[in-house]
C-alpha cells in the first residue's frame, strides 16, 4: 500500500471515529495528459476537511462542493471534467486531459480501518448504487454481494505489477486493489543510501537499511527507518525479498556486496542493483560465477547502478537509481546504466 493511501485512510479512520459522515471520490478513467492515475482517491468529511487527490489539485474544489449533496442523499455521482467543459477549463485542466470520477457516500464506519489492517485486499464498488465491499484472502464483507466476476478481476489486479484499478461497466463495478507495499532493501549504510532512502520513502517504498557495520547504521543517519545490523545474506534470508521488493547494494565492499547479491539473486525481487564501475562489476561477476551464481542470474543485476544522467553527487546518483528502479517496476525502463 502506497504512503499516500495510508495517509488518506488514517485520516478517514480518525474522521469515522468522530462519527463524521464521509464522501469518497475515485478517478475512474483518464484521457490525455490527466495528472493523476486511475484509482486515485479523495476523501471529504461533512465539515469540509479533505485528504488525497483525484486530479493533482485541478478539480478538487468542485468535487468537494459536489460531495455535499452526495453526503446528504447517499446517491453516487459520476463526474467528468475536461477541456470541453468550461468549468473544468477554469478549474485548471487546460493541458488537454479529461478525467471521469466516481463520488460516493461512505456508509461503513470501519471501512478505512479494515483497509489499513488487511493487505493485500481489494475494494469493489457498484457504480450504480455506490455499495461497497472488501475482499481479503478469501473473505468478503460489506454492502455489495460477492460476484464471481468481481473475484476474477480482483485476483488479476492484486497480482499485477504495478497494481491497477479497473472499471467494468458490464458488471457495474469499480475494483480498486490495495496491495502489499513495495519494499526497498538497501545493503550498505553509505552516504548515497541517505538521499536514496529519503527519495524511496517519498515515492511510497518501505525502506530497510542493512549493514553489518554498526558505526554506519545509526538512527541519526537514517531516522525513522528499520535498521538491520547483520550480514546481508542473513538479513535478506530473514526479510525474504519477493516480487514487490527491490534490493540495492551500495557498500562497495565485496565482502558485504557479494553475499548480498548471491542471496538476492535467488529471490524473485523485481530489481537488483549494485554500485560500482564497469571494471569493478566485471570483477564482481567473475567472483559470483566462481561462487556458483549462474550467468543468467548475473544478468539480472543492474550494474553500474542507475540511469546515465551524468550525476556524480550522492543526491544525483540516488535520483538515477530511483529513476531506474521505478522505470523497471512500471515496465517503462529505458536508457543505459550509468558508468
Amino acid at each position: 500500500m502506497l504512503n499516500d493511501d495510508k495517509r488518506l485512510l488514517k485520516a478517514m479512520a480518525a474522521w469515522s471515529s468522530d462519527s463524521r459522515t464521509l464522501a469518497l471520490a475515485f478517478t475512474l478513467r483518464t484521457w490525455g495528459s490527466a495528472p493523476r492515475p486511475v484509482g486515485s482517491m479523495l476523501a471529504i468529511s461533512d465539515n469540509g476537511e479533505f485528504e488525497g487527490s483525484v486530479s493533482g489539485g485541478c478539480v478538487e474544489n468542485s468535487v468537494i462542493e459536489e460531495s455535499k449533496e452526495v453526503i446528504v442523499t447517499g446517491d453516487p455521482k459520476r463526474l467528468t471534467y475536461g477541456v470541453t467543459d468550461d468549468t473544468a477549463w477554469s478549474l485548471g485542466l487546460p493541458c488537454g486531459g479529461t478525467i471521469e470520477l466516481l463520488l460516493i457516500r461512505l456508509n461503513d464506519q470501519t471501512f478505512a480501518q479494515n483497509l489499513i489492517q488487511k493487505s493485500p485486499t481489494t475494494l469493489c464498488i457498484q457504480l450504480s448504487t455506490g455499495k461497497m465491499a472488501i475482499g481479503h484472502s478469501g473473505h468478503w464483507s460489506g454492502e455489495l454481494v460477492q460476484d464471481t466476476g468481481f473475484s476474477q478481476i480482483r485476483k488479476i489486479l492484486i497480482d499485477s505489477a504495478p497494481v491497477d484499478a479497473q472499471v467494468n461497466e458490464e458488471l457495474d463495478v469499480f475494483v480498486r486493489p490495495f496491495a502489499d507495499p513495495w519494499r526497498l532493501l538497501i545493503v550498505g549504510a553509505v552516504h548515497i543510501a541517505q538521499p536514496l532512502s529519503t527519495m524511496a520513502s517519498l515515492a511510497g517504498f518501505q525502506v530497510t537499511i542493512i549493514d553489518p557495520r554498526a558505526a554506519y547504521l545509526t538512527p541519526e543517519r537514517f531516522p525513522d527507518l528499520p535498521l538491520v545490523n547483520d550480514w546481508p545474506d542473513v538479513a535478506l534470508a530473514e526479510l525474504k525479498p519477493e516480487k514487490r521488493t527491490a534490493v540495492v547494494v551500495l557498500s562497495h565492499d565485496h565482502k558485504i556486496d557479494d553475499p548480498a547479491l548471491e542471496t538476492a539473486l535467488l529471490s524473485p525481487a523485481f530489481y537488483i542493483g549494485a554500485l560500482g564501475s564497469r571494471r569493478n562489476h566485471n570483477r564482481r561477476v567473475e567472483r559470483l560465477l566462481q561462487g556458483g551464481v549462474t550467468a543468467d542470474q548475473v544478468k539480472r543485476i543492474h550494474a553500474p547502478i542507475g540511469l546515465d544522467i551524468g550525476g556524480s553527487s550522492a543526491g544525483e546518483i540516488a535520483v538515477s537509481v530511483m529513476a531506474q528502479l521505478i522505470g523497471t517496476r512500471n515496465k517503462r525502463f529505458s536508457g543505459e546504466p550509468a558508468d
